[in-house]
């Protein structure tokens, strides 16, 4: 599947977990529910097209198809959520995607990254990426231990980020964050 670098905060709508903590009102839940499915579909139609595509060029069709599908999101989300609503989506979407979130050129834009920081940065990103792929390769399909791998790589990315940053930027990441929130998964409808 998509990893949550990938995707947009629309899919979260589709989360139970998540319209709690929004506190979505009725008429806001079906909304959502129906916009998250939407976004899903255009996902899922995108990586289909995709699958023809090796490694970084079918990674770099996907962001490219993220962004336009999360831009083209952006009015019915400002229609159906209220302005502190989307703010949270996106703390909890920020978190969602840890220290990936900073391979976003807009999460680069408000961070005012330096071209050394982008530079350093990529190829951060580029090593944890190749070493997910070793990782996947390597899991055989043992999804537990695959999963910890990821945590553990994500934790390390996140770190060597962090020492990238200067003060200033790490305040302004903590308030993309917001406060900290777990996502409960639920089971996948086959």
């Amino acid at each position: 599947g998509m990893g949550m670098g990938m995707g947009s905060p629309v899919n979260l709508l589709g989360n139970a977990s998540v319209v709690k903590e929004l506190k979505l009102d009725e008429k806001q839940i079906e909304a959502a529910k129906l916009l998250a499915q939407e976004t899903r579909d255009k996902m899922r139609a995108a990586w289909d097209g995709a699958q023809s595509l090796e490694g970084s060029a079918r990674r770099e069709k996907m962001q490219k198809v993220a962004k336009e599908i999360n831009e083209s999101s952006k009015p019915a989300l400002t229609a159906l959520l209220k302005p502190e609503q989307i703010k949270r989506l996106h703390q909890v979407w920020n978190q969602q995607r840890g220290a990936m979130a900073f391979s976003d050129p807009d999460v680069q834009k408000e961070l005012k990254f330096s071209d050394a920081q982008q530079e350093k940065i990529k190829f951060l990103a580029d090593s944890t990426n190749e070493k997910r792929r070793e990782a996947f390769t390597s899991a055989g399909g043992d999804r537990e231990a695959m999963r910890e791998k990821m945590m553990s790589l994500n934790k390390e990315f996140s770190e060597k980020v962090q020492t990238v940053l200067t003060d200033d930027q790490k305040k302004v990441y903590k308030e993309f964050l917001g406060a900290p929130f777990e996502i409960v998964r639920e089971p996948r409808p086959n």
